[in-house]
């Protein structure tokens, strides 16, 4: 297939700014589109929200079914299954810049000295919380969003950092400057909602783009997704004092500290650079190739 067309028929966050008609690999061209005024035969649609159709027959565009949640199931009616997982048919990290893309990518070219940790939650789940707490009772650190804030409110960061103020004529979110804000501490505490193989969402990635230093609970294979020697893994220490003690030593030499940023001097390499190549950035073209690789429509039931 020269062209491949994909018609996006459920969706509550799949980015506005993924609908383009794009240049593929081997000369294949690649419509990803949200209007059906824009395709009016499409080889795919694509589902993530809704479910798929029961049944599809020969001549029927594919189905395909996103599902970028912990939980990853299957509609049970899809030809094409998109995840996480690298498992499944078509597997989509959450690496890359399509994420909140009206974010402010302003990266401070200092760091916080005397605040050595950020963390940023709006969505209060209590065993985050609470491991979160365990450990920034610890150190000396700022809480922003609308769990444990020590700041003094959402937008606080505004305030801190104006230079975090978003290039936009809309009302600001706290979301919208946290990028930013990040970027102006040495590490980022970036904890999942749920503990599962592969799931390694933005939280990690955000730390990682940000100039920071992640200390992540999450995936227990979460280096299988990042640079070489980038990531405190918080789960290989014994205790949150132990791990408090070793963020402290770490923030306080300037060496050990930039052991953890080598990385970026030889650019995407190991497993971040598989990580990226498969981000949201890249899925319209491999889904795209996916399609056409079965046929499209004319794909077998």
């Amino acid at each position: 297939m020269e062209h491949v067309k994909v018609l996006v028929k459920g969706w509550t966050w799949i980015p506005d700014n993924l609908e383009n008609l794009y240049s593929c690999r081997c000369g294949m061209t690649c419509l990803w589109t949200k209007s059906p005024v824009l395709v009016d035969s499409p080889d795919a649609l694509l589902f993530e929200t809704t479910t798929p159709p029961l049944q599809r027959h020969v001549g029927d565009p594919l189905r395909v079914y996103m599902e970028l949640e912990a939980g990853r199931k299957r509609s049970g009616r899809e030809d094409i299954f998109i995840s996480y997982h690298a498992k499944d048919d078509v597997q989509t990290t959450y690496a890359g810049a399509l994420f909140h893309n009206n974010r402010n990518y302003h990266i401070s070219p200092h760091k916080n000295n005397d605040i050595l940790v950020y963390w940023s939650s709006s969505r209060c789940l209590p065993h985050r919380d609470r491991l979160a707490k365990s450990l920034l009772d610890l150190i000396p650190q700022h809480s922003f969003g609308k769990c444990l804030n020590n700041v003094g409110g959402l937008d606080s960061a505004l305030s801190m950092y104006p230079e975090c103020v978003a290039e936009s004529n809309a009302e600001p979110k706290w979301y919208d400057h946290l990028h930013c804000a990040m970027s102006h501490y040495k590490f980022v505490l970036a904890i999942e909602n749920t503990v599962t193989e592969s799931y390694v969402t933005e939280k990690l990635f955000y730390a990682l783009d940000s100039g920071s230093v992640p200390i992540y609970f999450g995936a227990p294979n979460v280096q299988d997704f990042v640079p070489p020697h980038s990531v405190i893994d918080g789960t290989k220490f014994g205790s949150m004092q132990e791990l408090a003690a070793y963020v402290k030593r770490l923030g306080d030499d300037p060496v050990a500290y930039s052991e953890y940023h080598a990385w970026r001097r030889c650019g995407l390499v190991g497993n971040y650079a598989k990580t990226r190549a498969v981000s949201l950035d890249t899925l319209p073209c491999r889904l795209c190739e996916e399609i056409s690789r079965r046929g499209g429509k004319k794909a077998g039931v």
